[in-house]
């Protein structure tokens, strides 16, 4: 049998062969443009330190209704204790610590403290009532039965703003993007947490609410009100309280009511105080 070939097979053979070496390099290339792709696709969903970034956490704000406020305060702190109402009102000499009935919005007592010092934070835990100073750096014991009911407790650095306690410490707010744990009997900081959403630092921090699980803080001068996980602060979700909610004033004073499962909102010259769930 003659295995050689006529010119025309000859011919067809090597073409054969020739597309036979380029058909695997062809593919080859297809091969790495995919994984090309994929790898750039996936570095764009990483964060700098190449982990996986989760889509940004927003809340959902539901305004259940609302109670009258007296428009001219100038709220810095508000906490529900035994049935009411708390508030701490800024300002000098207007300064003061009062009551509210949370029904109906009507002022039960009111302590003044005599244009001593710009009230701030307010917070009732470990069997005393605290009260922060804006500028003065002073830090108050506050007694409404006492004769003197604004009693000097410690001194700190900077200023104060919001002021709440979370497990064994109090915490505080300053204006800046960070929190302070401080030791109940000394005021003294024993711990810095630092709060960023989305990563990057939250300023203005103000006044602050502790619900069991999670500390809530206003940001100054905006709508925002930001959720932070007590137990992991790196967990941070934002919420935008709607235009009804403080529209003549700016958003200051948040405090939740275990009992009737809801928070209390309001702000600086507000003529209301609103019902709300964050969800």
């Amino acid at each position: 049998m003659d295995l050689r070939l006529n010119p025309m097979q000859a011919l067809r053979h090597e073409q054969e062969r020739e597309e036979s070496r380029n058909r695997p390099v062809y593919k080859q290339g297809v091969k790495l443009t995919t994984l090309l792709v994929l790898a750039i696709l996936v570095a764009s969903c990483r964060g700098d330190r190449g982990d996986v970034l989760p889509a940004t956490p927003l809340g959902q704000v539901e305004v259940l209704g609302a109670i009258p406020h007296a428009g001219s305060a100038w709220t810095e702190g508000l906490i529900v204790s035994d049935g009411s109402l708390w508030e701490s009102v800024g300002g000098v000499p207007e300064s003061e610590i009062r009551g509210i009935d949370r029904e109906t919005g009507a002022i039960l007592w009111s302590v003044p403290n005599k244009g001593a010092f710009f009230a701030e934070g307010v917070v009732r835990a470990f069997g005393r009532a605290y009260v922060l100073s804006y500028k003065e750096g002073q830090s108050y014991l506050f007694d409404r039965d006492a004769a003197d009911p604004f009693q000097p407790f410690a001194t700190y650095d900077g200023e104060g703003w919001g002021l709440t306690a979370a497990g064994s410490h109090l915490v505080n707010s300053n204006g800046s993007s960070s929190l302070f744990y401080r030791d109940p009997d000394t005021f003294e900081v024993v711990r810095t947490v630092p709060v960023a959403y989305d990563g990057h630092p939250v300023p203005k921090l103000n006044e602050l609410e502790f619900d069991g699980q999670y500390l809530w803080a206003h940001q100054w001068q905006t709508s925002l009100v930001y959720r932070i996980a007590e137990s992991d602060p790196s967990d941070v979700v934002q919420y935008t309280l709607p235009p009804e909610v403080c529209p003549e004033g700016f958003p200051n004073g948040i405090a939740w009511d275990e009992e009737l499962d809801l928070f209390f909102v309001t702000g600086q010259r507000c003529n209301s105080i609103w019902k709300v769930r964050f969800h």
